[in-house]
């Protein structure tokens, strides 16, 4: 009887074939799952690098902003400056025209 194959009862081959296609979905879903874990690990090192870049560009406006502002300050002086600057001409040039 034994000449080297198997032989399986016909009334176990619903269980049998129940029993591959579990096997077969349980190893599908475990290497899915696998393949889940390393595209996190890969999301997550995507998403640190971009919040540590946001950090950086946030940072970065933040001195722009302060640049900015520094500039219109000084804008802002020399303009004052410029109109006391003329205020003092149009007296020079007033006194000379009364001198003369």
């Amino acid at each position: 009887m034994s000449d080297g194959t198997i032989s399986i009862p016909t009334w176990a081959m619903p269980f049998v074939i129940s029993g591959l296609g579990v096997a077969i979905a349980y190893g599908s879903s475990m290497a899915q799952a696998d393949a889940t874990k390393e595209e996190v690990k890969r999301i997550e090192v995507i998403v640190k690098e971009t919040a540590k870049q946001a950090t950086e560009n946030g940072q970065a406006v933040a001195v722009t902003e302060t640049k900015v502002d520094a500039i219109v300050e000084s804008l802002a002086r020399q303009e004052k400056i410029q109109e006391k600057t003329n205020e003092q001409i149009q007296a020079l040039v007033a006194a000379l025209l009364a001198k003369g």
